[in-house]
């Protein structure tokens, strides 16, 4: 009895051990393979020769369609590595052919299409890469020299933007603003801000004393209350504040209001800024007046240093004012990128 159910644990044992074997060298046949990129696809009227020109790389999967939607034959279909080595040639075809091609080097490529005869031919071809490996994903096919003149070659890399990555740099200050004092006081002062490279908008908060922590807390809920919702996936990314969220668009009613302490504001640029400290006329991007909480979104100005300047019309006490930034960038994304190209005399 003993026997018969060692005998089977065994059995077992060696059951999953083999299929566990199995699975280490079969397992890499199921990786994914790279994906198939398009590289030409053209209908046209044969007559003669018709003749395109292409850069491959080195195991490269070429998959070549080619069908005659018009007449009865095309004489011949090549691809040829130039100059004459031919990978690939049928003949007479007379409706559609499907072929996979293995690029046996990195080099120029001739797709060729014959015809003879009379009647009218039209035909379409399609000619799609599944790059050999991720170094050769991003191979430029295109041969934008005359080859003949140029018949020698060279193999470059270069960095090429592949996308953007979108990022959400954040700022906060404040700055106290003194009375007027009947006329006497300074009741002017400014917050100096810098935009950084890449700002495509950007949105702010500013709010008088105490004002801000509420406001805050309540846009806080409502940023949870979308999380909660699922609302904010469209960004691909979670934002950290609901000023955040605001600054990428997304439809949040932030809080504002004109109750309580005010302050007058601006945005101008420096030498504004200075005018505006002075006393004198100044130009602002906008211009603000009672505010107590305000919050916007803004398309301009983008990147750089600029300045809130505040007013306080109070006349005896002065007023701290907070300033919450949250600036939307897309910052390029670079890769590397494998091209050919001609080596001239």
């Amino acid at each position: 009895m003993f026997d018969l159910a060692e005998n089977l644990l065994l059995k077992l044992f060696l059951n999953m051990t083999t299929r566990f074997f199995l699975f280490l060298f079969i397992f890499p046949v199921f990786l994914p393979a790279q994906e198939l990129l398009p590289v030409a696809d053209q209908t046209l009227k044969l007559s003669g020769e018709h003749e395109y020109v292409f850069a491959f790389a080195e195991g490269d999967q070429i998959e070549l369609h080619v069908a005659l939607l018009e007449g009865k034959q095309i004489k011949a279909v090549e691809l040829v590595q130039y100059p004459e080595y031919p990978v690939f040639r049928t003949y007479e075809l007379d409706s559609v052919i499907d072929k996979s091609i293995r690029i046996p080097k990195t080099g120029v490529y001739l797709f060729r299409l014959n015809e003879s005869g009379f009647g009218k031919k039209v035909c379409r071809f399609t000619l799609h890469r599944r790059p050999a490996g991720t170094a050769t994903t991003r191979f430029d096919t295109r041969v934008t020299w005359d080859i003949r003149q140029y018949p020698m070659f060279r193999e470059r890399k270069r960095q090429t933007q592949t996308g953007t990555r979108t990022e959400v740099v954040s700022s906060t200050g404040k700055v106290t603003v003194e009375a007027a004092q009947l006329g006497m006081g300074k009741n002017r002062n400014s917050y100096q801000f810098t935009l950084p490279p890449n700002t495509v908008r950007w949105a702010y908060r500013i709010a008088v004393g105490q004002e801000v922590a509420a406001a805050r807390k309540k846009d806080s809920q409502k940023l949870s209350e979308m999380l909660q919702r699922g609302a904010i996936k469209v960004a691909g990314f979670q934002p950290e504040t609901a000023l955040a969220a605001f600054a990428l668009g997304m439809a949040i009613d932030l809080t504002t209001s004109t109750a309580g302490e005010d302050v007058e504001y601006a945005l101008v640029n420096a030498a504004n800024q200075q005018r505006f400290l002075k006393g004198e006329e100044y130009k602002a991007e906008i211009w603000q007046g009672g505010i107590s909480v305000d919050v916007q979104r803004r398309y301009k100005p983008l990147e750089g240093s600029w300045f809130f300047a505040f007013k306080n019309s109070n006349w005896i006490d002065a007023i701290d004012v907070n300033i919450d930034i949250e600036a939307v960038t897309e910052v390029p994304v670079f890769s590397e990128e494998i091209y050919l190209e001609p080596v001239r005399p």
